[in-house]
């Protein structure tokens, strides 16, 4: 094998062949896998202790959940269909250098997702067995998700299909119990709280649990896709269902038991070994996605470092982070993604159907510019509009407006750009 086959092992640098494309089944445990996270069930604990009673919980969740599906629908057929990373996405987006830039952003917040998954290994380690230290616990599950992220969408997928059928009896139980210590589903949607919380806040919250996956890692899995009907059935799964069920089950520990940390839940329902095992299956299926996505942002940026030795860079880096707590900060961190990440990926939807009209030429034939700066000004616009538009929902106001800042900075140069770009690589 040569060396450029060693460091494009999982096409980190170049589209996924028709050949290697893959069904439904083989990719939808992988996405599951990524949203069957603890730190959802963290998320959604967050949004009941801010709101006034279950509905508004369920509204919160279904009102950031429909607008992350329509992102990540659109972000899937855009990868499904030129079979790139978001590493290489981001090219057509912001340049060469530019994207270098985004993908240096992205990988930094999955950094912080996977120290926090390192953390939260640790934390539940000790907590169901305080004989076992939190720190050497954090760095060993640390070091597995690395291991298992090196080895690449094979074994992914593998662990995912474990993970989902864990999680998914350990998030039953939590559930069924939890309406049972309520008295009842009636009394479990009587409960009414003081709202702390704005309905935006809200949504923000629920937008914020898994934004970056959306925006950041969808198009890494979705380049496997054989078809948009497997990409439209993928993502439909992933967030109508996995998502807002992870949220669920943080909302009814908050609201029975006060506590949105499932492995406190599930030790006050008496299942302690296997809210362990469920739990770590949990994690694992996310932190090695969070590695595995981050290995090829950085394989984007250090063309010539092979995608192995950059994973162990950022895994090495994260289990350190991991060590000091970051998920002190989660909520914060949540409102955070929520307001980089969607206008983002408007930026690059937008790109994509309007500036270089579904046809991207091949990226290694194309020279870009070292920046499209048009795109960066429609990228911080959509930013800024947190700060300055005071209607309507913050996420939802960030993507639409760099959506149709990409639209109109289009029609004033970027597509012209683009056509010449196209063009010059059509001679090669």
């Amino acid at each position: 094998m040569s060396e450029a086959t060693k460091i494009d092992s999982e096409h980190s640098l170049s589209a996924v062949p028709k050949s290697e494309r893959r069904g439904f089944w083989n990719l939808v445990f992988t996405w599951i896998g990524y949203v069957f996270t603890v730190t959802i069930m963290s998320a959604g604990g967050n949004i009941a202790n801010g709101a006034a009673n279950f509905w508004q919980c369920m509204a919160a969740v279904y009102t950031g959940y429909g607008l992350l599906f329509l992102l990540a629908l659109l972000v899937s057929y855009i990868s499904q269909t030129t079979g790139y990373s978001f590493g290489l996405l981001t090219r057509y987006s912001f340049g060469s250098v530019g994207s270098r830039l985004i993908s240096f952003f992205t990988m930094v917040t999955l950094l912080g997702w996977f120290s926090i998954n390192c953390y939260l290994s640790g934390s539940i380690t000790h907590i169901l067995f305080p004989v076992i230290p939190q720190i050497p616990a954090s760095i060993f599950f640390g070091a597995l998700y690395t291991f298992t992220a090196m080895k690449g969408q094979k074994i992914m997928n593998q662990l995912g299909l474990v993970a989902t059928v864990l999680v998914f009896a350990v998030g039953m139980i939590a559930i069924i119990l939890g309406i049972r210590d309520a008295g009842g589903f009636t009394a479990l949607t009587s409960i009414q709280h003081e709202q702390t919380k704005t309905f935006n806040d809200l949504v923000t919250l629920a937008v914020g649990s898994v934004v970056c996956g959306v925006v950041g890692w969808v198009p890494d899995i979705m380049r496997f896709s054989k078809d948009t009907k497997t990409s439209l059935g993928v993502m439909a799964v992933g967030m109508g269902l996995a998502g807002p069920f992870m949220l669920v089950i943080g909302i009814i520990g908050m609201m029975v038991y006060q506590q949105y940390d499932i492995a406190l839940i599930l030790q006050e329902q008496g299942f302690l070994a296997f809210a362990f095992v469920g739990l770590i299956g949990n994690i694992w299926s996310t932190a090695q996605g969070n590695v595995y996505s981050s290995g090829l942002n950085l394989a984007s940026i250090f063309t010539k470092t092979s995608r192995e030795k950059l994973i162990l860079l950022f895994g090495a880096c994260g289990i350190l982070l991991g060590t000091f707590g970051l998920y002190r900060y989660f909520s914060s961190w949540l409102s955070f993604l929520a307001t980089v990440f969607p206008p983002m990926g408007g930026v690059v939807i937008a790109n994509y159907f309007f500036v270089w009209k579904q046809k991207l030429p091949a990226v290694e034939k194309t020279n870009f510019p070292s920046f499209f700066i048009l795109s960066f000004v429609a990228f911080a616009i959509g930013i800024a509009s947190k700060y300055v538009v005071h209607f309507g929902l913050t996420t939802i106001n960030a993507l639409v407006i760099s959506f149709a800042a990409e639209i109109i900075f289009g029609s004033i140069y970027l597509t012209a750009q683009a056509n010449a770009i196209r063009a010059e690589a059509e001679k090669v």
